[in-house]
């Protein structure tokens, strides 16, 4: 039924001229640059004289796999250069952003008064017209109730969904009107997921449960572990199945999410996992879910093997500097 109705909302759209499917209240984009990879300008490193702003926002949320013990986190923010709270007619895409293993969520940004890479990356990309102004949010799966880094990021998306979103999104000005299941459902093409290693796990745990909340993902060097740690190496065949099983009980097909995922040559930990899985994901069985294109105006998924990137940093820079603008840009 939810299939139809879409059907039915496309057809009422491109009757009005406006192309493209509609997943709750926000139609597809219809325009995206293309998606080929390019190096960081060396002048992105620097410190840009417009900058944003990194602050704290704290949360109560749960055990979710466990007993349900409550606690208190935090997660820090990003908000762009010129941010103003009080003007409520500008509203902001929202990245999340997840760290890898042994990591915490100061990983990406160094923290709230550190001025790392990062930073700096994002500033210029918003100054220079790369990427609209955004929010991102770089929060954590760490639990004190359990040490297991797979079992909280198996269970963080209930976290997202209950806590992280409609904590991050009732205080600053974005797309979500009401940070209810259906209010967060209706603005899922304003929101993304990505992560890194440990992250990148996270990402797809997020992507095979809460595809309804958030429309686009960005797993850096990891693969989906619903299967097994690592099974996008032993069995890719059944992870991408896995995954495309997981799109079609949504109700979902290609047009409605986007996945910009990579790794580096280099990386001998995530590599082996990752591209096999991905090769899966690109064949024929699967192209009505997972279509891979050069421009997101002709599929849905496009994969970066950074050419001398390693697990590390480095590789997380290239593929948010990359990737962000295919999303928000």
């Amino acid at each position: 039924m939810d299939k139809i109705i879409k059907l039915v909302a496309s057809a009422i759209m491109v009757s009005l001229g406006m192309s493209g499917c509609m997943t709750g209240d926000f139609p597809r984009k219809t325009e995206f640059p293309d998606n080929a990879f390019s190096e960081i300008p060396s002048d992105y490193l620097s410190l840009c004289d417009e900058q944003g702003t990194v602050v704290i926002i704290s949360y109560e949320t749960k055990d979710y796999g466990g007993k349900g013990e409550k606690f208190e986190k935090r997660a820090l923010v990003y908000l762009p250069y010129g941010y103003d709270g009080s003007d409520e007619s500008k509203k902001y895409d929202v990245m999340y952003y997840m760290h890898g293993g042994g990591g915490t969520e100061d990983e990406l940004f160094g923290g709230v008064l550190s001025d790392n890479e990062s930073k700096r990356i994002i500033d210029h990309m918003i100054k220079n017209g790369d990427l609209k102004p955004c929010i991102i949010c770089t929060p954590s799966y760490n639990n004190p109730y359990n040490g297991d880094a797979s079992y909280c990021c198996k269970n963080f998306w209930q976290e997202l969904v209950n806590d992280v979103i409609p904590a991050v999104e009732s205080e600053y000005n974005t797309f979500c009107s009401k940070t209810t299941k259906s209010g967060i459902k209706a603005s899922r093409l304003h929101r993304g997921f990505g992560g890194f290693s440990m992250g990148a796990a996270c990402t797809w745990w997020v992507f095979e449960n809460a595809l309804d909340y958030v429309g686009y993902y960005l797993p850096v060097a990891g693969d989906s572990w619903a299967l097994g740690q690592g099974a996008g190496g032993y069995n890719p065949d059944g992870a991408a199945e896995y995954l495309a099983e997981a799109v079609k009980g949504f109700g979902y097909d290609w047009e409605d999410f986007y996945i910009y995922c990579g790794v580096g040559t280099n990386d001998n930990m995530a590599g082996p996992n990752m591209q096999p899985m991905v090769a899966s994901m690109q064949k024929e069985d699967f192209e009505d879910i997972f279509k891979w294109a050069d421009n997101f105006k002709d599929g849905n998924c496009y994969f970066v093997l950074r050419n001398g990137g390693w697990h590390d940093q480095n590789t997380v820079r290239s593929l948010i500097y990359n990737g962000l603008p295919k999303f928000f840009g």
